[in-house]
């Protein structure tokens, strides 16, 4: 799996009450045994594998390793051997240094690209998703100027939009969802399901720097408007579930190319050296309760690039406007 700072598919969702406890100094053999219990109690292919003949060749590829980072290709190893597309591993080498360049001063530039809005003709609102991993500060900004863009198409009595994901590689999911809140009608817009599907609990939107955040002001008919997403095999993760966010929504339709398939929750835990993996414990489904297990469709298939956008608008264009408020 790519490390989270190139490719952002490794997001985290759900917090996962599992931290590996080490001395100080670990030797590879308590690396392995960490990442082990780990997997073992949190991944959603758990049952699936042999643990004892898993562990068994896990050691054996330690050999005479004796650091912790020896024992990165057997933990390694042992993901693959769960069969699942999503769950990582991030060196404790890799993670020191993501966080040395997000101290307040020392990051060159933000790990993302805020929203952007973009009016075209017929008066249709193009709001463009990409990618984020950043602070909560990065997050709030990135909402922030989402929200603003939709604002500025109410202002304008805009009633068709577009939500472009086709370049969402992921990253975290909340600032997407609080970013395009006033499009989406009312919650929840999704739920995490075990990976038995024996629960769901729906997907709070509300947490982290958005724990005091109000609902975003916005026009009435927003909830109402049709929207065209965009999707790409480039939508990945958290950029697949804010497209799940207006799956089953009214007036609603997605265009473009099957997503990338990081459709899992993934959730962080640490190791004893203070390498980290991302754990994939279950699924999510739409508001409608249906679940997802491949990718995500679109409802009309498009070549990917300006065909994608032209279907979108062609469609729009057909889509009636709700009555406008009395005074507006």
């Amino acid at each position: 799996m790519t490390p989270i700072k190139a490719v952002l598919v490794s997001i985290v969702l759900l917090p996962l009450a599992l931290t590996a406890q080490a001395a100080d100094m670990p030797d590879a053999k308590t690396e392995l045994d960490a990442a082990l219990g780990l997997l073992k109690a949190g991944h959603m292919n758990s049952s699936k594998v042999d643990w004892p003949a898993l562990q068994t060749k896990a050691l054996a590829m330690l050999g005479s390793a004796t650091k912790p980072e020896e024992a990165y290709p057997a933990i390694r190893y042992v993901i693959v051997q769960l069969g699942e597309k999503h769950t990582s591993m991030m060196t404790a080498d890799a993670w020191k240094a993501m966080m040395a360049d997000r101290m307040v001063g020392r990051a060159p530039a933000p790990d993302w690209q805020p929203p952007e809005g973009h009016l075209l003709e017929g008066g249709i609102g193009l709001v463009a998703l990409k990618g984020i991993q950043g602070s909560p500060a990065d997050s709030l900004a990135y909402a922030s100027a989402a929200r603003s863009a939709l604002r500025t198409f109410a202002d304008d009595h805009v009633c068709r939009y577009i939500i472009d994901l086709r370049f969402n590689n992921g990253g975290s999911m909340d600032p997407m969802i609080n970013g395009v809140e006033a499009l989406l009608g009312k919650p929840p817009y999704g739920f995490w399901q075990t990976a038995g599907g024996a629960s769901e609990s729906p997907w709070n939107l509300k947490r982290g720097p958005f724990q005091h955040e109000e609902a975003p002001a916005s026009e009435a008919v927003q909830s109402k408007a049709a929207v065209a997403i965009l999707i790409d095999r480039r939508t990945a993760s958290s950029g697949e579930f804010t497209a799940m966010a207006f799956e089953g929504r009214p007036n609603t339709r997605v265009f473009g190319e099957n997503s990338a398939g990081f459709l899992t929750t993934n959730s962080p835990a640490e190791l004893p050296d203070g390498a980290r993996l991302f754990i994939s414990g279950g699924w999510a489904t739409d508001r409608l309760h249906r679940p997802y297990r491949d990718v995500i469709a679109p409802d009309e298939a498009t070549p990917r690039g300006q065909a994608t956008l032209d279907a979108a608008i062609a469609w729009l264009k057909k889509r009636p406007c709700p009555p406008r408020r009395p005074g507006r």
